[in-house]
């Protein structure tokens, strides 16, 4: 059974430079993502794609160039903390219920 932690509305909850990146907020289905940019934000990483949740800690995600990239990942219920390749953390909380 696929894991569904992830599913729902995200708003990124991190300022730092290095997250600029990230989209601004991310829509998540079962499998696939779609990422928005914020005002004023130029490209995305994480535009729209496929991901798995690997393990409790281990996200596999799809970046706008295709390429399947892992992740760490802390997931809680209405937040999550991702560290990325280059050691960059960054946090999403949860929009709505």
């Amino acid at each position: 059974m696929p894991d569904t932690r992830l599913v729902g509305s995200w708003r990124k909850s991190t300022a730092l430079a290095c997250a600029e990146k990230y989209p601004e907020t991310i829509e998540v289905a079962e499998g696939t993502y779609r990422g928005s940019r914020g005002e004023g934000q130029g490209f995305i990483w994480w535009d729209a794609g496929i991901y798995r949740l690997e393990s409790a800690s281990e996200l596999v995600l799809a970046t706008a160039t295709d390429e399947l990239v892992t992740y760490s990942v802390r997931v809680e219920a209405d937040r999550f903390e991702v560290t990325d390749p280059e050691g960059c953390r960054f946090a999403y909380v949860r929009v709505g219920s």
